[in-house]
């Protein structure tokens, strides 16, 4: 038995705005970490989470907690024009570290920052907290079970204003604001990682289409995407659209034998197909339904119990914290983080070259 896998991990959360929250809420439950630092530039927000979540000690600079605290594992939940940075300094303190998306702005720099892990023997994980929602889960077990046949067709979707708060508002900082794609770039992560997985692929073959600011607002850089993505056998539409309501996030994976799909703003879980066809369509409308009515009232307890879209996050986590513990592979492996990045690079490259940089108008 390890020294680490005997006690809990030590962890420092750099970083302490809205989405640190779920890390942060998860840390200080988890069985497997203890929460001894968080580390924000502005000292109220540093001292709120601290007392918050009951971390020891609080610090606005990443050298002063790197240099008192004897840290296993460091949460990076800033700005992503920040994460290189902050990644390579907590590497070197001989931290593991899980970085919150995209990890980098293109797939040179992820690699850069992966190589760097590897020479200091340590741990780099970026978050994929979609791949453990229950709706992710249940098209996984449909899809690795070969309930779906072979998988020709994987659909993601996203609608949302992505000029709306802090990406399009020039009063307030934008995590997007800088990033190649603009704010589209902060949701393309999860659309890549999403198709490889859900294709069963490594990388793409080819990918057509276009990344455009329908909205004009040039702080934004691009807030439209709509893509068609071929690997192997399995061909993606991925699109994000700003002016349709309401807000979602539709995944529909489509087989040989039969197709599913769900949103994961609203969850819920179609199935089509199989036997139920022709005249027995009526059979799978009534089953899918009953689905609907269930998800219903699961989803008003999500709402209470704050079961929501980031549900993914503390299981991934354990997954992660599991790996460091035991040195054995993490949720993600480095590959799959470089061939998501390599996809969204392709999805960037889309843009028209007349169109502005995104970033500060």
């Amino acid at each position: 038995m390890t020294e680490r896998s005997a006690r809990r991990l030590r962890v420092g959360v750099v970083g302490c705005g809205a989405i640190s929250h779920e890390h942060l809420r998860h840390i200080s439950r988890s069985p497997s970490a203890e929460l001894v630092a968080v580390c924000d530039r502005s000292p109220i927000v540093g001292r709120f989470a601290r007392d918050q979540y009951g971390a020891r000690r609080s610090y606005v600079s990443t050298d002063d907690m790197f240099a008192a605290e004897q840290l296993d594992v460091v949460h990076v939940i800033t700005p992503p024009h920040t994460h290189e940075s902050v990644v390579v300094q907590a590497l070197d303190a001989g931290c593991d570290v899980i970085c919150e998306k995209p990890l980098a702005p293109d797939a040179a720099t992820m690699a850069t920052l992966l190589d760097h892990a590897r020479s200091t023997h340590r741990v780099l994980v970026e978050t994929r907290n979609l791949l453990y929602n229950d709706p992710v889960v249940r098209i996984d077990h449909l899809r690795t079970s070969g309930a779906l046949g072979d998988v020709r067709e994987v659909d993601l979707a996203i609608s949302i204003d992505l000029a709306a708060g802090p990406f399009g508002d020039p009063n307030l900082s934008g995590p997007g604001v800088g990033l190649p794609g603009g704010a589209v770039h902060d949701m393309l992560p999860h659309l890549s990682y999403l198709f490889l997985h859900l294709a069963g692929a490594t990388d793409v073959d080819g990918i057509t289409g276009w990344l455009r600011n329908t909205g004009g607002n040039p702080r934004v850089g691009f807030d439209a995407l709509d893509a068609v993505v071929e690997a192997g056998a399995v061909q993606g539409h991925l699109r994000i659209a700003p002016a349709s309501c309401p807000d979602s996030f539709r995944i529909r994976v489509g087989g040989t034998d039969r197709s599913v799909e769900t949103d994961l703003y609203q969850p819920y879980l179609r199935i089509q197909g199989g036997r139920d066809v022709g005249r027995r369509a009526a059979i799978e409308q009534i089953r899918s339904g009953g689905r609907l009515a269930l998800a219903a009232f699961s989803n008003v307890g999500s709402k209470v119990f704050d079961n929501g879209t980031y549900q993914g996050i503390p299981r991934m986590l354990e997954r992660a914290y599991d790996a460091i513990r035991s040195g054995g592979e993490p949720p993600v492996s480095a590959e799959n983080i470089l061939a998501a990045a390599r996809l969204t690079d392709l999805i960037v490259g889309l843009a028209s070259p007349s169109t502005d940089t995104p970033g500060e108008p």
